[in-house]
């Protein structure tokens, strides 16, 4: 009977230490795996500045496939390693959205000069040239706008609200005549961005 208690504790013990070993050996996969993922990330995001439209996308797309494998495996993962892991998808996320505010203001600033020309600098706009500015603003839309795109429509609406902001700093003592016609013109922008063609007048 001794050796029987003898033998089930011993088999009992190996049972246990088997069953460490696999637990051990799962959280080590686990974490180098995080680990492999968090050198991803690390290169992935510096010098995000650099990197080409193409080469972010593919990033992106890389991250939703490495993401996706991983939020199988978030039930193996300890409270610590669970907390590091969305902490690292959110390192990317801010990475993106910093990416995404950098590409619309190198937009933004082509655009101007494309719809402002040499307006473009904001500090040149003044209560006396103001109107000619939208005049200029309108020209280049007509001209341009044939094939825009509705991407292109939503930057040339930016370049609209620079320029209706700066207005709206310079505007002090504005000729009633200049009011009109600059209301005119943003009417026209407004029309012409629906689908509409009012036409214009200079």
């Amino acid at each position: 009977m001794k050796n029987v208690t003898l033998y089930l504790l011993g088999w009992c013990f190996c049972v246990i230490a088997l069953l460490s070993s696999c637990s051990a050996s799962k959280e080590t996969k686990v974490e180098d795996e995080l680990g492999d993922f968090r050198n991803w990330i690390s290169q992935t995001t510096s010098n995000i500045s650099d990197r080409t439209e193409e080469d972010w996308k593919k990033a992106k797309s890389d991250f939703a496939t490495r993401t996706q494998e991983l939020d199988v495996k978030q039930e193996n993962f300890s409270d610590e390693l669970k907390q590091d892991y969305q902490n690292l998808k959110q390192q990317f996320n801010d990475a993106d959205k910093q990416y995404e505010e950098s590409r619309r203001a190198a937009r933004l600033t082509e655009w101007e000069q494309k719809l402002l020309g040499s307006y473009a600098d904001k500090s040149t706009i003044t209560r006396e040239n103001v109107r000619q500015v939208y005049i200029t603003f309108m020209e280049n839309v007509r001209s341009q706008r044939s094939n825009w795109t509705d991407q292109d429509w939503e930057m040339a609406k930016m370049v609209m609200q620079t320029l209706n902001d700066r207005k709206d700093e310079v505007d002090e003592d504005l000729p009633t005549d200049d009011e009109v016609k600059i209301k005119a013109l943003q009417m026209e922008f407004k029309t012409l961005e629906t689908g509409g063609d009012l036409g214009g007048n200079n």
